[in-house]
């Protein structure tokens, strides 16, 4: 049977990062974008009274899409690369009996970890939200809270494991393990300095909100996208390996 190659694996997670990244960019498209252009144009409406000239647009809102467009699939990849690298050395740790069951494990712990733990506490806001002095600090507490969940998850891991050396019921590993994530994960918001911001009085707080769930939905779409097709790829290599044990198997039975 062939070893599998790191290039292979590599090559199937930039596939399904690919993926990914194309429904996040759908989900822009769709959920995130018109929140942005509604902020944009109360933005610009409230700045009417105080223009003193037609300055016009810098970039295009048409150009900013396909930026948006491009960033999104080359998020994707770079995630998906990083994805392969990680299943292939945890992924019999992973809760899932299939690869496809696994892939959407990691998925969900890795959304999780980079986009649902971090946006409870420092969420996305829209155009015209928020103080541009404040940015620094709420990109360094978005990243602390990553780097802290990444650890977390680790401890989580461990916890599971000491729990499973010491009875053989696979519900009291994951009971352990659950109940250190959860514990971990509130005590790490409580101690995260706030990310909120204050919300202008002619931004209606409906459409922020509405920005930030979309936000939060194009991080879910990518890392659904991501574990979907890399379950598929890796379960359709593991049907193609089986067909060179049959010849073996059926000189036997003759």
């Amino acid at each position: 049977m062939a070893v599998e190659t790191w290039t292979q694996r590599l090559g199937r997670g930039a596939i399904a990062g690919s993926a990914g990244g194309a429904v996040s960019a759908v989900v822009l498209w769709l959920a995130v974008e018109p929140s942005i252009t509604k902020a944009i144009d109360l933005e610009n409406a409230a700045a009417e009274g105080h223009s003193h000239g037609d300055d016009g647009e810098l970039i295009s809102r048409t150009t900013q899409l396909i930026g948006g467009t491009v960033t999104s699939i080359v998020v994707g990849v770079l995630f998906g690369v990083v994805f392969a690298v990680v299943y292939a050395r945890s992924q019999h740790r992973l809760a899932g009996f299939t690869d496809l069951g696994r892939s959407v494990s990691l998925a969900a712990l890795a959304f999780s970890v980079v986009a649902l733990l971090p946006a409870l506490k420092v969420p996305a806001n829209p155009p015209a939200v928020g103080d541009p002095g404040t940015v620094n600090d709420r990109t360094l507490t978005y990243l602390a809270i990553i780097l802290f969940g990444l650890v977390l998850v680790g401890v989580s891991f461990a916890a599971a494991q000491a729990v499973r050396r010491r009875t053989e019921r696979a519900e009291l590993w994951w009971a352990a393990g659950i109940c250190v994530a959860v514990v971990g994960g509130a005590l790490i918001l409580y101690l995260a300095p706030s990310g909120n911001v204050d919300i202008p009085a002619t931004m209606p707080a409906s459409l922020v909100w509405k920005f930030r769930i979309g936000s939060l939905g194009q991080h879910a779409a990518m890392w659904l996208g991501i574990a979907l097709a890399y379950g598929a790829l890796a379960h359709r290599r593991s049907l193609a390996r089986q067909p060179s044990e049959a010849p073996a198997t059926a000189a036997w039975a003759e």
